[in-house]
């Protein structure tokens, strides 16, 4: 059987970073942000892209792909009022997909409509379609992808059922998930919790509600944290899950930080669901919840189970003891129970 696919975000402070093994053991860099404003798209962020050619050369067949997001003039919206815009946008990306080099595009626009335009749901659809017919003008095969928010909601403000011809990849963003609920919930975690105070709130529940709404299991990758959420004021209860905490979460430590400075130190206990297969920790007042090793192999061998693409990374740059992809890789070679 062939390994699913192994991907990470990495933003511009990230690239020096990258080492030579992790390089070798991603399959996927989705490297973040171009700046999409109106018809144009902007690099100015991306200072380190001088290293593309190193990454090759440790790993030639890595897929280095430009991940874009709306910037601070208006965005995908503003470049999308109108078919033409969409079209010029489109051949906008493309082209600077083929002058950098590029191996594909990554489109970042989360979430259409939010901003009270409904017609964005269309023009969702109508931009991917003009950039797989760009991208395909050019030499090679080049991917597109999208980074896509979770639950059935998220087929009301997009058109993915119609739309996902044109990807080769939907990376599910399967964290943040409950980050917005007044009850202590796992942010990220693989598999359903036994009580549960919202529903689609895990990566295998996303998995199926995607699949049942028309999106291939092939073209599926979920997504990974490498940082936590938390919540203040929390009820000294349950060891602080599923407690009223009065509204949402903000965000934690990133992963490196969360291990060095929380767990097991000021208070901090870590807690294991196993029910949701995820970990989090709690002190008392205060409760954080992220992916760790343990959680890590778990969202791995629901990949596995499940035959989607894989799993992706956000974000790079929080693991800095470059400890987790190797982790990940490992449970993505290793023999399931029972083979």
């Amino acid at each position: 059987m062939k390994k699913p696919l192994l991907a990470a975000y990495c933003t511009n402070r990230g690239i020096p970073q990258l080492t030579e093994e992790d390089i070798r053991r991603l399959d996927v860099l989705y490297i973040a942000f171009g700046r999409v404003d109106g018809t144009s798209v902007s690099l100015q962020e991306l200072t380190e892209l001088g290293r593309m050619e190193e990454i090759r050369r440790l790993h030639p067949e890595i897929r280095l792909v430009l991940t874009t997001a709306s910037g601070a003039e208006g965005g995908f919206p503003a470049g999308t009022k109108t078919e033409a815009d969409a079209r010029k946008l489109a051949a906008c990306l493309a082209q600077t997909v083929r002058d950098y080099g590029f191996d594909g595009l990554d489109v970042d626009w989360e979430y259409p409509t939010t901003d009270g335009d409904p017609s964005e749901r269309h023009a969702h659809t109508v931009l991917l379609k003009a950039l797989r017919e760009e991208l395909d003008k050019l030499e090679g095969r080049h991917t597109l992808s999208i980074a896509a928010g979770c639950k059935t909601w998220y087929f009301e403000i997009t058109e993915l059922a119609q739309s996902v011809q044109y990807l080769d990849y939907v990376n599910l963003m399967t964290y943040d998930i409950n980050a917005n609920c007044p009850y202590t919930m796992h942010h990220a975690c693989p598999y359903p919790m036994a009580t549960d105070k919202t529903a689609e709130g895990s990566a295998a529940e996303n998995i199926e509600v995607f699949h049942r709404n028309g999106v291939p299991l092939e073209k599926i990758l979920i997504g990974a944290a490498w940082y936590s959420r938390q919540w203040k004021g929390v009820p000294d209860e349950n060891h602080g899950l599923h407690a009223y905490a009065g509204e949402g979460s903000d965000y934690g430590p990133g992963y490196t930080p969360l291990m060095r400075d929380y767990v097991g130190k000021n208070g901090y206990v870590r807690y294991w669901d196993d029910a949701a297969k995820a970990p989090y920790l709690f002190n008392g007042e205060n409760f954080i919840t992220y992916d760790d090793e343990e959680s890590l192999r778990w969202k791995c061998r629901l990949v596995r189970e499940s035959g989607i693409a894989g799993i992706m990374v956000w974000e790079y740059t929080y693991d800095e003891e470059h400890t987790l992809l190797r982790v990940m890789d490992e449970a993505l070679r290793s023999p399931l129970p029972g083979q």
